[in-house]
């Protein structure tokens, strides 16, 4: 009984704290919130700033959201069932994260749906632009920590990423890739 109220109150807290910070420091100020909050609160919090979050996910404490949506912060985030992520994961929301049921993503893992770059134009102006592609990751698959996944990229379902590696081309099915940057790991 003592417990649940704790709970209410806590709860209550962390509430105040995402309706104070976007009010006034604007969607970052929510992110971080959300990256100071306990695992147990984080999938409530992001389905309410517009996350679509199934059930049993783990999201570990330390979450950070990279460009989050203006006028619904976390539009861009589509979690499915019983997923994990864990400590310190980074997810840029410039363009749609897509993760499917059972995946399960390594502490300190980036998923990222942009990269900008300077364009030389003849005149001999640099313009800065930017390349957007939604990330996927398929069912099943097992990102291991401190893994980047590029913007465009999807893991296929079943798929092993090896820990510190860099994916810049979609990972096949039922493969184990590693390294910088990844390639199949035949075992």
């Amino acid at each position: 009984m003592i417990k649940n109220l704790f709970f209410l109150f806590e709860n209550l807290i962390w509430n105040i704290q995402c309706r104070y910070n976007l009010w006034l420091h604007g969607p970052y100020g929510l992110t971080k919130v959300i990256e100071k909050m306990p695992f147990k609160f984080i999938p409530k919090y992001l389905r309410k700033y517009g996350a679509s979050i199934g059930e049993k996910c783990v999201i570990e404490r330390g979450l950070r959201i990279h460009r989050p949506a203006s006028d619904l912060p976390f539009k861009n985030l589509k979690v499915e069932n019983n997923v994990y992520l864990g400590h310190n994961v980074l997810l840029d929301l410039t363009d749609v994260i897509t993760i499917e049921e059972n995946v399960k993503i390594g502490a300190d893992s980036h998923l990222w749906t942009h990269v900008g770059y300077f364009e030389n134009l003849n005149s001999g102006e640099k313009h800065y632009k930017e390349d957007v592609k939604e990330v996927l990751i398929k069912n099943g698959a097992i990102i291991y920590s401190n893994v980047v996944v590029m913007q465009g990229i999807s893991v296929g379902s079943f798929a092993r990423v090896g820990a510190n590696s860099l994916v810049n081309k979609t990972i096949p099915a039922n493969q184990f890739w590693g390294g910088v940057p990844v390639k199949e790991i035949k075992i």
